[in-house]
């Protein structure tokens, strides 16, 4: 039967970075390949859709090392060949082994860690740099309505866009120097203003507020409103110790919005101080506040450093820096199909567009409810991150979401002709 390559693509999460990332494979790719994303949160939740897709798929693509764990219990002999997209590493972890040990490939974001990992795995398997990039259409800079995101007028205003959560993974998003930082610029800075975006950050607000330090927070916000949060920063601040990307980086640079960052992940290859932004070592407090200082000192630099920063990022998009992933996508089909004939699969599979939009519902649902239930949001905010989660999604796609938890869709069964 003649049809396209199956790949199941499998993000960690579907509404943030990484699920980002994997839109942007299915935009690139989807003429040649059908795509069929599922996030971790629905197969560990649904391991019959996994059983169900594996004898029809070509290839797995893991976006995060993490979800390598779902395929434990699956002998390495009978299922496709997979892919994983380690994006750094904080410390080893039984993930990062078995993902290296289960894997046909790597997919890694900079040189820097694709040096690690062909060490790690010595010519075993090949690794290969996909950088990351940004799609600079939708990234740009707006006029931002005065007061919005709880800014107020005539500020100089300096933000970061980032879960709270994230930095839980030993520190490696430096919020302590990001909140050290943002005190010793409000002493230096009386019209300082700090907003922080993402969600998590009700306990930091407060206490900087307490302070008396003028600071708000979004929460979760939508992928439609980072470009107007971006525009109505004059500096972004990012005070990593280890990335992968950061995306948020290119995010900022196509938005015009001058960029201060530590040299982590893909930094040094973007950031020419003093041209297109600043960078500073690791941990260096000091060099971050300067930088910042001299950019509310300099406002003329300060524009044309965001300007030279879209013109460099503007180059990287997407399409362009995901190109080197087909060559291992053909490859691993080239692997499968060696292995014999794969099955038609369930009559969904037919839909791959329908099947990620009740993924992504359902997922925006398994993060939204267990929280609501534990009381650790209430029942009003667990609605409106649902909302913000789901992102303009027609509402039969929230249904179709709560029926794939369910199991009440996309049932599995015998295959169909």
């Amino acid at each position: 039967m003649n049809r396209k390559p199956r790949i199941l693509l499998i993000p960690n999460v579907a509404w943030w970075i990484i699920g980002e990332m994997g839109k942007q494979i299915i935009s690139r790719f989807g003429g040649k390949y059908d795509f069929y994303f599922l996030p971790e949160s629905v197969l560990s939740r649904r391991p019959d859709l996994l059983r169900a897709l594996l004898p029809a798929i070509d290839a797995i693509h893991c976006l995060n090392e993490s979800s390598i764990g779902l395929f434990r219990d699956f002998g390495q002999e009978t299922q496709p060949p997979i892919a994983t997209w380690i994006h750094h590493v904080t410390t080893w972890s039984p993930d990062h082994q078995a993902a290296i040990e289960r894997s046909s490939a790597l997919t890694v974001c900079t040189r820097v860690w694709k040096e690690f990992f062909d060490g790690r795995v010595a010519g075993r398997i090949p690794v290969t740099l996909i950088p990351h990039g940004v799609d600079a259409e939708f990234f740009h800079r707006k006029k931002v309505h005065p007061g919005r995101f709880g800014i107020p007028p005539d500020r100089f205003v300096l933000g970061f866009v980032g879960s709270k959560g994230s930095d839980s993974d030993l520190g490696r998003k430096g919020t302590d120097i990001l909140l050290d930082v943002v005190r010793k610029a409000a002493a230096r800075l009386p019209h300082l203003h700090v907003v922080l975006g993402g969600p998590g950050w009700d306990k930091e607000l407060a206490e900087l507020q307490a302070s008396g330090i003028s600071a708000s927070a979004t929460g979760y916000i939508r992928k439609s409103d980072l470009p107007a949060l971006y525009s109505s920063l004059d500096v972004y601040l990012l005070t990593s110790r280890v990335e992968g990307g950061p995306c948020t980086v290119f995010e900022a640079m196509a938005c015009q919005t001058a960029v201060v960052s530590t040299r982590v992940g893909a930094v040094p290859a973007l950031i020419v101080d003093g041209v297109n932004g600043f960078s500073v070592d690791v941990d260096d407090g000091e060099a971050l506040l300067a930088a910042i200082v001299a950019l509310d000192q300099f406002p003329e630099k300060r524009i044309e450093i965001g300007k030279n920063a879209r013109e460099t990022v503007s180059r990287l998009s997407w399409a362009t820096v995901l190109g080197p992933l087909e060559a291992v996508y053909d490859e691993l089909i080239q692997r499968r199909r060696a292995m014999g004939p794969t099955l038609p699969g369930p009559v969904w599979m037919k839909d791959p567009q329908k099947l990620m939009r009740a993924s992504c519902a359902a997922d925006a649902l398994a993060n939204v409810i267990p929280r609501v239930r534990k009381g650790s949001i209430t029942p009003a905010k667990g609605l409106r991150l649902l909302l913000e989660m789901l992102d303009k999604q027609p509402i039969l796609d929230l249904a179709r979401g709560a029926a794939m938890i369910r199991g009440t869709s996309f049932k599995t069964g015998a295959p169909k002709p």
